[in-house]
């Protein structure tokens, strides 16, 4: 099962690969990207478009990271909630039998 999953994996890697080197041939117009206080340097267009394709991914995966730590956080202080609230409960059965 795994040695299909690892083909798999392997094959959609090569596709995306292949589908970016196509699409950079297809865009090779030279252009400066203006942000009204600086302009970029002359590049192609399918290196902005990657770029910010990566930026982006990068921008989103550090924004759900910030989430992720304080959920686990507030999961470990549940847990730490729930365990004080069960050895209470067995300390109060243990006091009325």
């Amino acid at each position: 099962m795994s040695l299909i999953r690892r083909i798999i994996i392997v094959v959609f890697m090569l596709v995306i690969l292949l589908m970016g080197i196509l699409f950079s041939s297809h865009n090779n117009q030279m252009v400066v990207i203006d942000f009204l206080v600086y302009k970029t340097p002359e590049f192609y267009l399918s290196f902005w478009l990657i770029t910010s394709f990566a930026l982006g991914g990068l921008i989103g995966v550090l924004a759900s990271s910030a989430t992720i730590i304080r959920l686990k956080a507030g999961r470990k202080r549940s847990d730490k909630n729930v365990k004080r609230s069960e050895s209470e409960i067995i300390r109060l059965k243990g006091e009325s039998a």
